[in-house]
């Protein structure tokens, strides 16, 4: 085989990928100026980026045979910016998933925004992260949430208008999460293990749980002699506490630095919305937290948000 032979098999094999990805990626018609993406997740369910859900009905999807069909707004999630739609009359496949992704493989984002062969379009790029980005600072936001899944995937790649929503795929065209560029505009990718649990809870309720402790807090380091005795070197200050909320019915003052919920320690506002998970909203919990130096256990009610 030559060099050219061999680039030619591997090119014909991506694009191969990319028509067996739009056989479940539709065009998600639900904003003015231009449509967004969506995937066949599951019979009758597309999923989709809830940045680009910007009216609540007259929403219809396109096919890849350009047939047009009503969808409905099951839920949304602007946490995690996810949608969900049903879709009567659906019969495409679901998006077959891929194997995780590592750091370096080839990935194509593939979107179905209009215009070219049937709209689609796609992009080459790798993995070339993996990981909770802001670390140790706020995340990455978008208008009415901040992301909470841990293991977010940045793909080196460009991503077109229309492509949020979309799937981006490994080699053989099976999905490895959906594509997103609503964090600050950044192009960033939620695997497909991710997603499950929210889909679910969206189809369930319309909404994803969320606990609520109401008290608006910043990271501080802490003193050396103080993070001995805490066991970490930073925690939350509380800089405020709402009324009649959690926090404040448990007896957190302003001051008070929050330094764990139950077996968890608190170090950082990324730690503080990994413990408050859907699993925690109306459950009883145990606060420590650092006043005047010594620490102390405060029990509360996690609120739901």
């Amino acid at each position: 085989m030559t060099a050219e032979t061999g680039i030619n098999e591997f090119s014909n094999s991506l694009a191969d990928a990319v028509e067996r990805a739009g056989g479940y990626t539709v065009r998600v018609n639900a904003r003015g100026r231009y449509g967004s993406s969506g995937i066949v997740w599951d019979n009758g369910i597309v999923l989709t980026a809830d940045h680009t859900i910007e009216r609540d009905e007259e929403i219809t999807i396109t096919l890849p045979d350009g047939t047009d069909l009503p969808a409905t707004l099951a839920g949304r999630d602007p946490g995690s910016d996810l949608a969900v739609l049903k879709v009567d009359g659906l019969t495409l496949a679901a998006a077959p998933r891929a194997e995780e992704g590592r750091v370096g493989n080839l990935v194509l984002a593939v979107g179905r925004s209009g215009g070219g062969e049937n709209g689609i379009g796609a992009s080459l790029g790798i993995i070339s992260n993996i990981g909770a980005f802001g670390r140790g600072r706020r995340r990455h936001r978008r208008r009415g949430g901040s992301k909470p899944v841990e293991s977010i995937i940045r793909p080196d790649l460009t991503m077109y208008p229309g492509f949020s929503g979309g799937p981006l795929i490994d080699t053989s065209g099976a999905m490895v999460g959906v594509n997103t560029s609503g964090f600050r505009g950044q192009p960033l990718t939620i695997p497909h293990a991710a997603i499950g649990d929210v889909v679910e809870q969206l189809l369930a309720h319309g909404r994803l749980r969320r606990g609520y402790l109401g008290m608006t807090s910043q990271p501080v380091r802490l003193p050396e002699s103080v993070a001995k005795t805490a066991g970490q070197e930073s925690g939350l200050l509380a800089v405020g506490v709402e009324d009649d909320s959690p926090a404040s019915t448990g007896g957190v003052m302003i001051g008070d630095i929050l330094i764990g919920v139950g077996d968890e320690a608190v170090r950082d506002t990324d730690d503080l919305r990994s413990v408050l998970g859907p699993d925690m909203a109306g459950q009883p919990a145990t606060l420590r937290i650092l006043r005047g130096g010594e620490v102390r256990e405060l029990n509360v009610t996690i609120g739901e948000r």
